[in-house]
């Protein structure tokens, strides 16, 4: 092959691309394929692909086989960190077809994520094989919901903030024969008490200032033949549940202002973190409403009760949020999966998510990770809810910069990063190492 040719043809095309023999030794590249996965020339000719990227042998397989252009997503090692990139594979014959040689173009993959434009579309994105257990208690709750999920009975679902209460209402949905129809989620507690009737049920023109001329449906009406969540139904202004029982009771809405009744078929599934039976004998919750809504209840266990199921998530988080976030995984060893399970975890679920990503984030594991006793930097409330990742790594820095009286050398080598990057964060963060 003359590669001085094909490099020529190559240099300029703004894609990134490298020329390989049927070996996978990588024979040919441009400048764009340097830039993009941030290695030198030197460092990426007269290397194996299979370097580069995981699968070579499959692809070279492929395009022996088929003899055209073979196209699949990938994930390609970066100088910094592993990609999901699509490659196309294209054979390259000689002359005299004796030889062989593959011209791999990657692309960077600029998709818009599937479950926003789901979620955007009103619909369910989480079904039951994607929740990630081998605790027996959640698994019989699994096995309960599986089995109501095509009853047209209300569903009440207890739970702890944290412990996925809306992955199982959208897993009963999609379990259901009311799949393919709308799924609609409402937060009680997130919407103000004076604009939640007109969410729930829908205005027509003219019912307050602001409306709009057309009227707009609520989310009753917008999840007919569907499946609305209500979730935090313990929230809910008692004068709207006085409505919301109506609504169960008869099938019927009617707009903000309007007098027309609405028929709507919609199964309901409720969520609270609050305990509703006590809600009712403050008189803070209808006790005629909660039995229409726990028709069918169930509770999900809390993550400190299903200790097994602990590393089993913290791999799965591992994996996908440092795909999301395209940063390499950080290996957890015995030593941190053992505080893991010992730990409490009064965040549950999401506080076990919001944890890995701060180790993701972090790119290594902090000596204090989970010490209940260093209440400056892991109180597990504080990682949920107080803390952003960028206050959690100024913290950590800072305390380490003082246990190695500002050392510099010390404290790069206790993070395990280099000295420049240590200052680079210390000018970030704007942190006085003398004091």
């Amino acid at each position: 092959m003359d590669y001085e040719y094909i490099n020529s043809l190559i240099k300029y095309i703004p894609l990134a691309i490298a020329i390989t023999n049927k070996d996978g030794m990588i024979n040919g590249i441009n400048a764009y394929i340097l830039s993009m996965f941030g290695y030198s020339e030197s460092e990426i000719l007269k290397t194996p692909i299979l370097n580069l990227f995981e699968g070579f042998e499959e692809v070279k397989r492929d395009v022996f086989s088929k003899k055209g252009v073979i196209k699949r997503e990938v994930y390609v090692y970066n100088k910094k960190n592993r990609s999901k990139f699509t490659i196309s594979a294209y054979p390259i014959y000689s002359k005299n077809n004796d030889d062989l040689d593959i011209m791999f173009i990657f692309e960077d993959i600029k998709r818009k994520r599937k479950l926003s434009d789901k979620i955007l579309k009103n619909r369910a994105i989480y079904t039951f094989d994607k929740i990630i257990s081998r605790s027996d208690e959640l698994l019989s709750v699994i096995d309960f919901a599986k089995k109501v999920s095509n009853s047209k009975s209300t569903v009440l679902i207890s739970g702890e903030t944290g412990t996925g209460k809306e992955v199982f209402a959208q897993s009963i949905h999609n379990a259901s024969d009311r799949n393919d129809k709308p799924f609609i989620a409402i937060n009680s507690a997130a919407i103000p008490e004076n604009l939640i009737e007109s969410e729930l049920f829908g205005y027509v023109e003219g019912a307050f200032t602001g409306a709009k001329k057309s009227g707009q449906a609520g989310k009753f009406e917008l999840a007919n033949k569907g499946t609305i969540f209500l979730d935090e139904i313990g929230e809910m202004p008692l004068k709207l549940q006085t409505r919301l029982l109506r609504v169960i009771e008869e099938g019927i809405v009617t707009r903000v202002g309007g007098i027309d009744q609405i028929i709507v078929d919609v199964r309901i599934i409720a969520a609270s973190n609050r305990d509703l039976k006590k809600e009712v004998e403050e008189g803070r919750f209808r006790e005629d409403l909660f039995y229409r809504l726990n028709v069918l209840p169930l509770t999900i266990p809390p993550l400190r009760k299903r200790k097994d199921d602990i590393p089993l998530l913290a791999s799965f988080f591992m994996e996908k949020i440092s795909r999301k976030l395209n940063k390499n995984r950080v290996k957890l060893n015995d030593y941190v999966l053992d505080k893991m399970i010992r730990y409490n975890w009064p965040g549950n679920v999401r506080e076990l998510e919001n944890l890995i990503e701060f180790i993701i984030n972090l790119g290594y594991l902090p000596d204090n990770l989970l010490n209940e006793r260093d209440k400056e930097i892991v109180e597990s409330s504080n990682i949920d809810y107080n803390y952003s990742l960028e206050e959690l790594e100024k913290q950590h820095i800072i305390k380490i910069l003082k246990i190695n009286d500002g050392n510099i050398s010390k404290t790069a080598k206790t993070l395990e990063i280099g000295r420049n990057t240590l200052y680079r964060k210390i000018e970030k963060y704007n942190i006085d190492v003398l004091n």
